[in-house]
């Protein structure tokens, strides 16, 4: 063998909470959002778990019970509610989401609307002032749905094209010029981006890989829970790391890198041995620990620094020690861009077929 080369072997119904329980006060939900939707955490790089969100509320309310006595409920924590009841059955393809009723239409709505709508309407009354602030958490919701659903889309998960598109149409009311719909469009993109998360968690694969390339981020899944949140380095622009959902084929440890490409070639390398290594594609692509790379050069941006790889992606000695003995043969990884476009847009870059084979990208290595 040369290089990274290697032969490849071969329920319920939705809750609508109580509209008296709403916001207290702006503060309130500046306090929510803070801790409710953490970024690049223990826990989740894209966005808080329901644990997470679940014990950040509880903080909140014990903030709120400090502050307005009696106040017990507030928007992200219905949202947060009505997800959590109607995931699983998303999942199961029992639920069929309905377009954003604006608030003043008056138009009858499912469940999740109506008391989105609700919701708007009480963040409205208390926070108008402050529409432009908070769009921006809407917009950085949108995002991260955008993302948790291309990872959906490349492991051909059959709910995701109707909850995408309620986000996407929730997405658009965040730039209407009507205060109404921009206050139904953070309420409903939190909404939907939290439950296209956890339908992914609960109908995807029991163990899985993320790889964002826009974050330069790897999370790995057992059971809905992470086991693993780490800063990883993929490959450069003239040899990117493959794109879409791939599995693992092999793995050895330890294991001697061989260039692939002759001394002379800007890609060449001299031998190299890695303690752990586990391929992801046949043309030699794999998860693996890179000695060479300082600690500090890991994470966004990495991918076109001094220490970009040739394919493969390089995780921290301490990081791949962890990966390596957890990660079974036929361990799904997806890797997708990250970087917050729509669905059709990140799932237009997929460069694997729908068996996890690189279609044109040739030999990776390193």
């Amino acid at each position: 063998m040369t290089g990274c080369l290697f032969s490849n072997p071969s329920a319920g119904s939705a809750s609508i909470f109580n509209p008296a329980a709403s916001f207290a006060g702006i503060e309130a939900l500046d306090f929510v959002l803070a801790n409710a939707v953490p970024s690049y955490n223990g826990d989740d790089i894209m966005h808080a778990s329901g644990d997470v969100i679940l014990r950040s509320l509880a903080l909140a309310e014990t903030h709120l019970r400090a502050r307005w006595p009696g106040l017990l409920a507030m928007v992200v924590a219905a949202t947060v509610a009505i997800t959590t009841q109607t995931a699983s059955v998303v999942a199961r393809g029992s639920v069929q989401p309905g377009a954003p009723a604006l608030i003043a239409t008056g138009n009858p709505a499912t469940a999740p609307e109506a008391a989105l709508n609700d919701a708007a309407r009480s963040l409205l009354s208390q926070s108008s002032a402050r529409l432009p602030s908070l769009s921006a958490a809407g917009r950085s919701a949108l995002a991260r749905g955008r993302d948790e659903a291309t990872v959906a889309d490349f492991l051909r998960l059959r709910w995701i094209g109707r909850l995408d598109a309620t986000l996407e149409r929730y997405g658009r009311l965040l730039a209407s010029p009507d205060p109404k719909a921009v206050a139904l469009g953070i309420v409903g993109v939190q909404h939907y981006s939290e439950l296209i998360h956890k339908a992914l968690l609960q109908d995807g694969p029991d163990r899985i890989i993320l790889v964002s390339l826009q974050a330069q981020r790897l999370v790995a899944y057992d059971h809905g829970r992470v086991i693993l949140d780490t800063a990883v380095t993929t490959g450069r622009s003239a040899l990117p790391t493959d794109v879409g959902a791939m599995h693992v084929v092999k793995k050895d440890s330890p294991w001697t890198m061989q260039s692939p490409w002759p001394k002379g070639s800007p890609y060449w390398y001299p031998d190299t041995q890695v303690r752990m290594v586990a391929w992801f594609t046949s043309t030699g692509e794999g998860l693996h620990d890179a000695a060479w790379e300082p600690l500090s050069a890991y994470g966004p941006g990495s991918q076109d620094g001094p220490f970009a790889s040739h394919g493969c992606i390089h995780l921290p000695p301490a990081s791949e020690a962890i990966l390596f003995p957890w990660a079974a043969i036929g361990t799904p990884v997806v890797i997708y861009p990250g970087d917050g476009t729509p669905r059709a847009e990140q799932a237009a870059q997929r460069s694997v077929d729908a068996s996890g084979n690189p279609i044109v990208s040739g030999v990776r290595g390193d």
